[in-house]
């Protein structure tokens, strides 16, 4: 969650005092700054903090890369590997300035942003957090999944280091975790499957049962399993068994993981000609054709280039990737699962 409005060091107070040489600007001359930095003053909460919040501001472009950095994790959001300064400055700025928005102009930033408003209740914290989950969304660490957002930062940094990783390195740390490389593996893709993982692992147990049962992993072997263990053997005392629970609990993690793992990079299903039309069916190039639309395919692509679509297309439509929208991308990847299978067979025949 986005912390509350306060003054960065070194950069001025907030408040309606102050503001350096801005407080003493013509009015026009203060819109006309405040235009070029993307907002207008009758758009603060507190519209006399407008010269000390352009000193502070201004006071930016002074700080230090690592200074940055942590204001803007002190606020509850994420930044992108690689960033320099210019982008961690612009990501302040516009922190600071909506964080001193009425609400109503906080709620248009946020519909500008493409962000969903119909489940919030628009308060100015619902809507900070808001815009700063949308910054962990984008790194594919669902923050609000996490315990905390300090283990949501120590999933960041852990990603950070896979990103700056090549694909050899990436590679070998896929195969210690059993998780799959093709023959030709790809940074991104390796990345992010080690990036998936990561977020698993440190989901709290609970969150992880829900995403097992979201992907339809079974668990009810792991049920009974809990529900053995909840009854100590005679002559052992409860505080004995309470203190093996941890243990228990990080087993039972480390097995979700596992399946999870196993069940979401498993290979494309088995292709079937059951939903392929006969070749001499006046429909079949029409439907070969609507199938290769569905996975965004060329007519000259081959079976590799199918393989990809499919994996491609099984990511963009993870539930993680579509909060809110999971029964629609539900029936997608159904049809985009049969539009596989067909152009397998179709590939098939054709000797592709």
């Amino acid at each position: 969650a986005a912390a509350a409005a306060g003054g960065v060091a070194g950069g001025g107070g907030a408040g309606g005092g102050g503001g350096g040489r801005y407080g003493e600007l013509p009015e026009d001359e203060l819109r006309k700054v405040c235009k070029e930095l993307g907002f207008s003053p009758g758009g603060l909460e507190d519209r006399e903090a407008v010269p000390a919040l352009l000193e502070q501001l201004e006071c930016l472009e002074r700080r230090s890369v690592s200074d940055l950095r942590n204001e803007i994790r002190k606020r509850g959001f994420a930044t992108t590997p690689g960033m320099v300064k210019e982008g961690l400055v612009q990501r302040l700025r516009d922190i600071l300035i909506w964080e001193r928005l009425r609400v109503g102009e906080l709620r248009r930033v946020c519909r500008e942003l493409g962000l969903a408003l119909q489940d919030v209740e628009p308060t100015r914290d619902n809507l900070l957090t808001l815009l700063s989950d949308a910054t962990w969304q984008l790194r594919g660490i669902p923050v609000w999944r996490l315990s905390s957002l300090i283990l949501a930062f120590g999933v960041l940094d852990q990603v950070d280091v896979l990103e700056s990783k090549d694909a050899e390195e990436l590679a070998f740390l896929c195969e210690k975790r059993g998780l799959p490389v093709e023959d030709e593996p790809d940074q991104a893709v390796l990345a992010e499957r080690l990036r998936t993982v990561v977020v698993w692992e440190h989901f709290p147990l609970e969150e992880l049962r829900r995403e097992c049962e979201v992907m339809g992993v079974p668990m009810d072997d792991l049920e009974a399993q809990r529900q053995d263990q909840r009854r100590p053997p005679a002559g052992q005392s409860a505080g004995i068994m309470f203190r093996g629970a941890s243990s228990l609990e990080k087993d039972e993690q480390k097995e979700l993981v596992r399946r999870l793992s196993s069940l979401f990079w498993q290979a494309p299903p088995a292709p079937s000609a059951g939903e392929l039309l006969a070749e001499d069916d006046p429909r079949y190039p029409e439907q070969v054709s609507g199938f290769l639309e569905r996975l965004r395919l060329a007519p000259t692509a081959g079976s590799e280039d199918l393989k990809r679509a499919y994996k491609e297309m099984a990511r963009k439509l993870h539930p993680d990737k579509n909060i809110g929208n999971e029964e629609h991308v539900t029936a997608e990847f159904q049809g985009v699962s049969e539009a596989y299978e067909a152009l397998s067979e179709y590939m098939r025949r054709c000797g592709i």
